[in-house]
């Protein structure tokens, strides 16, 4: 199958928050994938028009970077990989499109609840295991524990940063590192909420390195075993399961986590067992070979698929599929619209 993929950036291998490269280079092992991005969009109608791709997928995110892709998903109706659901006109990519794709089940589960008429599917997580030449820092003798950051909320960001310095006060031993290769640290800290319904890259990308990872207690990983650092217990009723991360109280962000750099950064056991979960529920749930299933799964129904109606009330601005002036233009030479202009 020929698939047109728009995204915001060409995908990058090396760069383990990058979730599409791994993605997309499993797939290619079925399927012929083109990379669409902003800077040669707008040669991708002329050249469906002369061999038109099978399907469509269109990576969605509220960020300026993706604001380009709202066109064509709207007038070539595929499959939408919404990266969140914290943007505004939700309702229009989810009605132009065959087929919804989440990473999470709870967030598909929040869509089905709410367009029960869309189809949703769940890609999965993914991340993929450190190149052999991702060495990172070195990680042997002794030496203060290492920590990076990877927090893209809009909020204050000062909360992760008085937290590390009041651990550092109660006598924590530890580096904060600059955000970068995930290899070279032993704990990654990625809040990821809000939303609650959306796993951050970092989380998938540290686990698959083997690292201890701390994220917020959110419905994306509500069914992972994890351990809540205010009682150093797993969370839940069954606590038969190795916790694989270290789940921080949204209600109590600062606090809890001041408590989890405090014992982490003196707890090398501790830190290798979550560590070693970690891999080992990647290994079982998140690698390449796994979203890809799901994927192939997704792209050979999506293409038998119809997007769903349009309802009445569809926003005027949406309905443009730019042709207008074309047609404008014709209709002054008594020409009818050719097969160019007619829209697929």
């Amino acid at each position: 199958m020929r698939i047109a993929w728009f995204r915001a950036a060409v995908p990058d291998a090396t760069d383990r928050l990058d979730d599409t490269a791994p993605l997309v280079d499993e797939l290619r092992r079925a399927h012929r994938i083109d990379i669409i991005v902003e800077g040669d969009a707008h040669d991708f109608v002329w050249r469906h028009v002369r061999r038109p791709w099978d399907l469509c997928v269109y990576e969605l995110d509220h960020s300026r970077a993706y604001e380009f892709i709202w066109a064509y998903l709207i007038n070539y109706p595929g499959v939408v990989w919404m990266r969140t659901t914290d943007i505004a006109h939700l309702r229009v990519p989810l009605s132009a499109s065959r087929c919804v794709v989440t990473s999470t089940s709870a967030a598909a589960e929040l869509l089905r609840a709410r367009y029960p008429e869309v189809h949703v599917r769940v890609g999965g997580p993914v991340g993929s295991a450190p190149l052999p030449e991702e060495s990172g820092a070195d990680l042997s003798g002794p030496r203060s524990t290492r920590f990076v950051v990877f927090d893209d909320r809009t909020r204050d960001p000062e909360v992760i940063n008085r937290a590390f310095r009041r651990a550092r006060d109660a006598g924590a031993l530890f580096e904060v590192l600059e955000p970068g290769v995930v290899t070279g640290c032993d704990v990654v800290i990625a809040p990821g909420w809000p939303p609650s319904h959306r796993t951050p890259a970092a989380i998938i990308a540290g686990m698959a390195a083997g690292k201890t990872v701390v994220t917020m207690e959110m419905n994306a990983g509500a069914e992972w075993p994890a351990i809540d650092p205010q009682t150093w217990r797993p969370r839940g009723i069954a606590g038969n399961e190795a916790p694989i991360a270290v789940t921080i109280d949204p209600r109590d962000e600062e606090h809890s986590l001041v408590l989890a750099i405090r014992r982490l950064s003196s707890d090398a056991a501790l830190r290798a067992r979550l560590g070693e979960a970690a891999h080992a529920w990647w290994k079982a749930h998140a690698t390449p070979a796994h979203a890809a299933a799901a994927w192939n799964q997704i792209v050979e129904e999506a293409v038998r698929l119809s997007p769903p109606p349009r309802p009445d009330d569809w926003p005027k601005q949406f309905a443009d599929d730019g042709t207008g002036l074309a047609r404008e233009i014709l209709s002054e030479f008594a020409l009818p619209p050719t097969d160019i202009l007619a829209r697929s």
